[in-house]
């Protein structure tokens, strides 16, 4: 396990589970994400600490961030507050940008925020790859840690060729640079397996594992620790 992401979902009184996508544009529009964004953050942050501190072995903890998130003029000292508050080293978090985002920061400052971010030992991953408008002038491993590729070339990758061909290309381009990828939705086995075969770094999608709470991924990560850790973690938490 490299890593986990931390995702928002709105759970309704009457509607129940609404997902990021029907309310995070809205969220937008009204203003709302950046205190949405800070909410999302110091929370997964919170947990995040609970278990390294515990011992569980979760990798890396990665919190999707808008660019008008970014554009706060206090973002990044929010940020590292609210790292130190928990006790979760920087070098433990990944920030996942959109390409708009880079595309934009030449007016807005975002560029050198993230810089001033990384260079604390936060990772960055540009998300959603190859669905913006990013020349691959951007794909700097002096500013980027990881791209992850957008699930569009991933769905269906072992029937199509297409998609073999570019999920390949860019894997290729990522490791000249020495830039990790991760493939996005990946969501069955015969997806896995092409993607394992192409020589993808990392994985994400519902072939590994489904969205789940804070306990659940809590079960799940500890069923998956090797049994001398799993007995180190059960002593340390009743000590």
């Amino acid at each position: 396990i490299s890593g986990i992401e931390a995702l928002v979902r709105w759970n309704h009184a009457e509607r129940g589970m609404i997902p990021p996508g029907e309310f995070i544009p809205v969220a937008e529009k009204c203003g709302f994400m950046p205190e949405i964004g800070r909410i999302v953050i110091t929370k997964a942050i919170n947990e995040a600490a609970e278990w390294n501190r515990a011992g569980i072995a979760f990798g890396r903890l990665a919190v999707n961030v808008s660019g008008t998130e970014l554009r706060e003029h206090d973002f990044d000292a929010f940020l590292f507050e609210t790292l130190e508050k928990a006790g979760l080293p920087p070098q433990k978090l990944s920030l996942e940008i959109v390409e708009s985002v880079i595309l934009d920061d030449e007016k807005t400052g975002i560029a050198a925020k993230l810089r001033h971010i990384r260079a604390a030992g936060v990772h960055l991953e540009l998300d959603d790859f190859g669905t913006g408008y990013a020349s691959l002038s951007h794909v700097n491993p002096n500013e980027i840690d990881r791209l992850k590729i957008d699930r569009r070339f991933v769905q269906n990758i072992h029937e199509n060729g297409d998609n073999s061909k570019i999920v390949r290309a860019i894997t290729e381009l990522a490791r000249g640079l020495g830039i990790s990828i991760v493939a996005e939705g990946a969501e069955t086995e015969a997806e896995l397996d092409s993607l394992m075969a192409i020589g993808c770094d990392q994985v994400q999608g519902y072939s590994i594992a489904f969205p789940m709470p804070h306990d659940k991924a809590l079960e799940w990560l500890t069923a998956r620790m090797p049994k001398k850790a799993k007995l180190t973690v059960l002593q340390g938490s009743l000590a």
